[in-house]
């Protein structure tokens, strides 16, 4: 069977010059917020005004911690994982408003919008909102706006205005790929005041910024930020032995977007602290790489609120703990 094959390493995005000449420096932690988390593994992390929010995805009996963003006590662990009434089984947390957050179940195709003050009832929560089709991650506007993430083979989203749906948004790759949700799932996250969504996906070095509507999301631009390598063979995608690791998660600040990047090699899997990300990538809402920041420790999940250039993590080394660090502390061209 004829076996058509692509190798490319370069470079395919609106900013590449910028690029080649970013600087790099380190960053070092400004506060440890909470130490010692009690996790297995963490999963995703919230801000809120008042809160902190981890879900822990492998502890059955609460997957979900709440801890105070001033103190960093805990507050609450709560959220049952099962089959049962008011139990969830692969939970999800979306972005937050107003300390209003959905928390969504792609296997059970369901989510609910809860006020963050009330999810001490969250094993009790109220009505579920269905949904008909996959989506693996949830990020809304409002109730009635909203996009999910379906990583089909022609459109990574699903845009949902007063209960009409919209695909949307494009791949890096210009063409309908048959193992797209193998190859393009990543982060989405909204900036809720300019309305805008940031897509950056796992497996490939690549950032895009759309701006979101009524009835259809714009690009405004994407930035290949490292040259990939692969191959396209029968349709499917499948990554060269050099393709580099992609965006881990992201958060968006004030004036920045800040990705976490493992950009070294390594024989470390899974859940091996040696395995994790020690970079951000900093990105304007242009679309400029305007710096790289090494952490001091091995660091996964983000979070942050738009009104400052601060931006917490999930430190792994030498204790799980919840970090924070200043962007406005290190000198960032572009700001």
């Amino acid at each position: 069977m004829f076996r058509f094959l692509i190798i490319l390493m370069a470079a395919l995005f609106i900013s590449s010059c910028a690029n080649q000449s970013v600087s790099r420096s380190n960053l070092t932690i400004s506060k440890v917020v909470s130490e010692d988390l009690y996790t297995m593994f963490p999963g995703t992390l919230r801000v809120t005004s008042q809160y902190f929010l981890l879900q822990n995805p492998f502890n059955r009996s609460a997957f979900l911690q709440i801890y105070d963003r001033q103190t960093g006590k805990e507050l609450l662990s709560t959220g049952s994982i099962g089959n049962g009434p008011g139990e969830w089984n692969n939970p999800g947390l979306s972005n937050v408003i107003n300390d209003k957050i959905a928390v969504y179940d792609a296997n059970l195709k369901q989510f609910l919008f809860t006020e963050v003050d009330t999810m001490i009832n969250i094993s009790n929560p109220g009505l579920f909102q269905k949904k008909d089709s996959d989506f693996y991650q949830f990020v809304f506007l409002s109730e009635s706006h909203y996009v999910v993430a379906s990583w089909n083979e022609t459109h990574p989203f699903v845009m949902y205005y007063e209960g009409k749906s919209f695909p949307c948004g494009q791949y890096p790759f210009k063409r309908s790929i048959l193992n797209a949700i193998d190859r393009f799932q990543g982060n989405i996250q909204i900036h809720p005041e300019k309305e805008l969504l940031v897509y950056a996906t796992f497996q490939n070095p690549y950032v895009a910024l759309y701006r979101i509507g009524k009835s259809e999301m714009q690009l405004i631009w994407e930035n290949q930020f490292k040259p990939h390598q692969y191959s396209i063979i029968e349709n499917q995608l499948q990554w060269g032995p050099n393709q580099p690791d992609g965006v881990s998660d992201v958060a968006l600040t004030k004036n920045y977007i800040v990705c976490l990047v493992k950009d070294f090699k390594s024989e470390a899997r899974g859940r091996d602290v040696a395995a994790s990300p020690k970079a951000v990538y900093v990105f304007d809402y242009d679309g400029v790489l305007v710096h790289i920041l090494d952490l001091p420790v091995h660091s996964i999940r983000l979070a942050s609120d738009v009104e400052t250039d601060i931006f917490y993590s999930v430190a792994l080394e030498p204790d799980y703990s919840i970090v924070e660090y200043d962007l406005s502390t290190v000198r960032l061209i572009g700001k």
